[in-house]
């Protein structure tokens, strides 16, 4: 469907990169979470990698966030609050 002119929201291209960070979010917390838990089984240290390793896919999950909306306020994909 196509825009009015004038008339403002969300594209598809927006929705899509929404979409993606927050996949991006979940999917390293997992990844961090498996790699501890089987370094934890390779070494017996239960459960201190996997911890270290959830928080570090935590931390690479919100750097792929922070990036991401410094990407849209850069290239001036900011919302109109003029309502």
């Amino acid at each position: 469907m196509k825009k009015k002119d004038g008339e403002r929201g969300p594209s598809y291209m927006e929705l899509t990169v929404l979409g993606s960070v927050g996949t991006q979010l979940v999917v390293s917390v997992f990844i961090g979470f498996g790699m501890g838990y089987w370094l934890d089984k390779q070494f017996g240290t239960q459960p201190v990698l996997m911890v270290v390793f959830m928080l570090l896919g935590v931390a690479a999950g919100f750097l792929n966030v922070y990036r991401a909306v410094a990407r849209g306020t850069k290239s001036g994909n900011r919302p109109d609050n003029n309502h």
